[in-house]
């Protein structure tokens, strides 16, 4: 029985890896919180822009069950390279396509499927180069990386995309995520294949799969097994879907607009949101995960519900903050939970990814359909109530998921 390692362990590539990752998501946070106000601003419709939103989270979510294949024949260096071009290129192609539906898709589907890429193969890599002892530790240094380069990339993106030329935006986006490159050599470039023992044991408690898991990283796995695994990570993963198209819902179509710069109320929830993550992310070592998401689920919902209710400036912006803490307790919770039930770390990136992704993709519809027919109010209370519902089949089911009792 195999499982996959990368071909060093140590601080390097994981300081490589968060360093890319903060270029990286900062060059797709710009292009994300911006495609419906530019749509805007080149006479496009919300509800168009809102498709184009949509149709660029179906491009990073498309591509990801394909990420590690490409991880495998290429090694992870050159895939995360890859990805990083293809970003920015779709930034700097868009300038030179004169009809603005045409320009959008194009940037929205070369970030979409370079982000796609690059989200699953560096999530994936995270544990592998760290120590087994501090796995957990490395998930949370990442997650936070990854939220502070939305917490800055999203606002600044808004508001920097409204004071200077489209082309301007769009090259200074572009050399955001080339900066990425100076790190890259930090990376391992091939992944290894070393023989591990197998063990009845599982899920530690830092999210590493365990030496049952590992040994099948590979997919060697039994069907059985397979199927307990999808079963565990479904009703895991489905609360967190929603509170990120509620996440993405606020980036991109961001409450306040009347009364304060929306990248202000959204600078507000992505910074509560790196604090939620961070400190969530070593609560889940002591405590029940479960409870720990449960806190994050029921946060997300509140904070939205009470975004559709109040107006003044600053009771928003402490909803945002209740908000920001529940979504960051979500993602490291969720990540948690998906690295300790997944087969392999492969397995449990994509999974997790993907819902991340879908979950802003879907963003793109709540927003654009709901704003237009039934306005703010009603669709931020509707997504609230979605996220409480989506948490029914992980509570109900808690006693039979492994870990989560």
């Amino acid at each position: 029985m195999t499982t996959e390692q990368l071909s060093s362990r140590g601080p390097t590539g994981l300081l490589g890896l968060l360093w890319i990752a903060v270029w990286g998501f900062s060059g797709f946070f710009l292009s994300y919180s911006t495609m419906v106000p530019i749509s805007l601003e080149r006479g496009l419709s919300a509800v168009t822009g809102g498709t184009l939103l949509t149709i660029m989270m179906l491009s990073v979510i498309v591509v990801q069950p394909a990420a590690p294949v490409l991880r495998q024949r290429w090694g992870p260096r050159r895939t995360i390279g890859t990805s990083l071009l293809l970003m920015a290129a779709g930034h700097a192609a868009s300038l030179l396509i004169p009809h603005p539906v045409a320009a959008l898709l194009t940037a929205g589907l070369a970030v979409g499927c370079g982000f796609g890429v690059l989200v699953v193969v560096a999530t994936a890599a995270v544990p592998l180069v760290s120590r087994p002892e501090r796995a957990g530790r490395a998930l949370g240094q990442f997650g936070a990386a990854t939220s502070s380069a939305a917490a800055v990339g999203a606002p600044l993106g808004l508001w920097f995309s409204g004071v200077v030329p489209l082309e301007t935006f769009r090259l200074v986006a572009a050399a955001c995520v080339l900066l990425a490159f100076a790190t890259l050599r930090g990376v391992p470039d091939r992944v290894a294949e070393v023989t591990a023992p197998v063990a009845p044991t599982t899920a530690t408690a830092d999210g590493d799969p365990g030496p049952e898991g590992a040994a099948r990283a590979s997919g060697t796995g039994s069907g059985p097994a397979t199927s307990r695994w999808w079963a565990a990570l479904g009703p895991v993963l489905a609360p967190f879907l929603v509170s990120m198209a509620a996440y993405g819902l606020v980036i991109a179509f961001g409450p306040g607009g009347d009364t304060t710069h929306p990248a202000v109320f959204i600078a507000t929830m992505q910074a509560a949101s790196v604090v939620g993550r961070w400190v969530s992310g070593s609560l889940t070592d002591r405590l029940d995960p479960t409870a720990v998401y449960t806190a994050g689920i029921l946060m997300t919902a509140a904070g939205l519900v009470a975004v559709a209710l109040v107006d003044p400036p600053g009771l928003l912006a402490a909803c945002l903050v209740l908000m920001g803490v529940g979504i960051g307790t979500v993602q490291s919770a969720s990540l948690v939970m998906a690295f300790a039930r997944a087969s392999s770390h492969g397995r449990a990136s994509v999974g997790w990814n993907m819902s991340f992704d879908t979950g802003l993709g879907l963003a793109g519809v709540f927003g654009g359909v709901g704003f237009t027919y039934l306005g703010p109010g009603v669709t931020f209370a509707g997504v609230a109530a979605l996220i409480v519902l989506a948490g029914i089949p992980l509570w109900l089911r808690r006693g039979r998921i492994p870990g989560t009792g």
